[in-house]
């Protein structure tokens, strides 16, 4: 007989659910903030695959509760990995306007973009953390039990006692009426 021990950790609830999420604010404000910077958004199947590549990754990022130090560069770093993305399954133009630009397609409106769509998408997640945890608190705090009702000096039964059933009264009219 062997003795087995099992450690078991606590996952994070509606993993693939915020995963999802995630992956929806991360590519529409990356391709918002590629097209404002006048970069070009790849179509159809090559959005689906950058769309599929961050959901793996986000999958991995929210299996566990992700710490809100570590939002802000993991969202990052999730902005420079679609950014790049982008760029490898965007159709190439060979003219000479995208021979000038910057390396690698990172210009000043291009950087200016990237990381506003970043400080957003970390401030918009903090944000719905806050909310999801004064949801909960008050789910919780709503389902404490009710103490139930105690009967007061006022709610006393109308049934009788046994007592007064068994004892002749003490009141009545006088037994006699003398004249004075």
């Amino acid at each position: 007989m062997t003795l087995e021990t099992r450690v078991v950790r606590a996952r994070a609830p509606y993993a693939l659910a915020r995963a999802a999420a995630a992956t929806v604010l991360a590519v529409a404000g990356a391709a918002a903030a590629h097209t404002w910077a006048g970069g070009s958004v790849p179509t159809g199947p090559g959005l689906a695959l950058v769309a599929a590549v961050v959901l793996a990754g986000s999958v991995l990022a929210f299996r566990r509760d992700v710490p809100t130090r570590a939002m802000l560069p993991l969202v990052a770093a999730s902005q420079l990995g679609v950014h790049e993305s982008f760029g490898l399954v965007a159709g190439h133009d060979h003219t000479t306007a995208a021979a000038t630009a910057a390396p690698d397609g990172w210009t000043w409106q291009m950087l200016a973009a990237h990381t506003f769509v970043t400080l957003l998408t970390a401030v918009l997640w903090w944000a719905g953390r806050r909310a999801a945890s004064y949801a909960v608190t008050l789910r919780a705090r709503a389902a404490l039990p009710v103490a139930p009702h105690l009967p007061g000096p006022g709610d006393a039964p109308a049934v009788p006692s046994l007592v007064h059933l068994l004892v002749a009264p003490r009141r009545g009219p006088p037994l006699a009426v003398l004249p004075s």
